[in-house]
């Protein structure tokens, strides 16, 4: 077996290539022909890589050469994280020691990383964009409300007015005491915004196809009140495979909904919430929150509760737990939420259905 170590770059790779004997028989400093490289590789190769971009593309053509790939996430890596010289030389040849340690003495435990297929990878790259634009949707509404703080107005609703009912914004701004430059910069945002509207529209339908793979898994989250197929594929584009995780705590720490904990001495400290995690489903699920306090009495009740000692800030956290941990126990067991309103439900899966249906007539046209 060889056991190669690839610090990928934009436009090389720095590979560090050892054999059975843990001695380092080959060192490539700048492998500009990746493609080429990979080629090369059978089923006597094992590769590690560190988890960047290209790095998942590259991990699913090394295997179907039949050699074995491993991302590994750098930031738990802590030779690389805390080399002393931190050279792309050192970087590969680290890798490379590290592979050789695991996979041979089992000296040590590589942070592996989990690599989602092509699907799942083209879902993200989706809401990726969808979450570029609802970013560039709040800069251009605080945009809006900041020109109209500047011209002395305070009324927070005129600007909501404005954000929400663009076609009408015409006859609100000849309504107001405003300068020309600030009439200029809100029409602008506004026109953007509905330029925005529109591309994420046409993005949801993109989302929707791409994740006619998950079809089944969609149609069966629906059944909770506020969880629409686009919740349903966020979930389904972060989590993937919910098997890979053995208990609902891992899902949620995974997810990003568990506070990080410091303990020394005997004292534990709780803090906020780990956002070095994928931060999708919480920031789209926190949206509709209300929605599902509103899909069972135990959870009605649960977030009263909650929310009356802790505030609703933790309220809402500990509350998408409970939807998360509900989710994954639905797709494990196949079973519909238990509260599930059929009425709405019917609905839910006619207008999925639907939106799934124009959205292959448009691609065959």
């Amino acid at each position: 077996m060889r056991y190669h170590g690839v610090d990928l770059h934009k436009k090389y790779a720095t590979i560090s290539v050892r054999n059975e004997a843990g001695a380092e028989e080959k060192f490539v400093r700048a492998q500009a022909d990746i493609k080429g490289y990979v080629s090369g590789l059978s089923c006597e190769d094992v590769v590690v890589l560190e988890v960047s971009a290209g790095a998942m593309y590259w991990a699913e053509k090394i295997q179907a050469q039949g050699a074995q790939s491993i991302v590994i996430d750098a930031y738990r890596f802590r030779i690389i994280r805390d080399s002393w010289q931190k050279t792309d030389r050192h970087d590969a040849a680290n890798l490379s020691l590290a592979l050789w340690l695991s996979s041979r003495n089992g000296e040590m435990k590589l942070p592996k990383v989990w690599q989602p297929d092509s699907v799942v990878r083209e879902l993200r790259r989706l809401f990726g964009m969808y979450d570029l634009l609802n970013k560039q949707v709040r800069q251009l509404k605080n945009e809006v409300h900041g020109v109209l703080l500047d011209n002395g107005i305070r009324d927070r609703g005129l600007g909501s007015r404005l954000v929400r009912q663009p076609e009408k914004a015409e006859e609100l701004l000849k309504a107001m005491e405003l300068s020309a430059a600030s009439v200029v910069c809100i029409r602008t945002s506004l026109a953007l915004l509905v330029n925005l509207g529109e591309k994420k529209e046409a993005l949801k339908s993109e989302i929707l196809q791409a994740g006619k793979a998950f079809e089944a898994q969609v149609r069966l989250l629906l059944s909770v009140r506020g969880l629409t197929p686009l919740l349903a594929l966020a979930f389904l584009s972060e989590v993937g495979d919910v098997r890979r995780f053995s208990s609902a705590r891992r899902l949620h720490s995974y997810l990003g909904v568990v506070p990080t904990v410091r303990s020394s001495g005997g004292i534990t400290h709780r803090g906020a919430i780990n956002r070095r995690s994928r931060h999708l489903s919480r920031t789209l699920f926190t949206q509709a929150a209300i929605h599902f306090v509103d899909s069972s009495p135990s959870l009605a009740r649960f977030y009263g509760e909650l929310s009356a000692r802790k505030g609703y800030g933790r309220a809402r956290i500990a509350l998408l737990r409970k939807v998360f941990s509900m989710m994954r126990r639905m797709l494990l067991t196949g079973e519909l939420y238990r509260w599930t309103e059929t009425k709405l439900y019917e609905r839910k899966l006619n207008d999925y259905a639907t939106k799934i249906k124009k959205g292959e007539n448009r691609e065959v046209a």
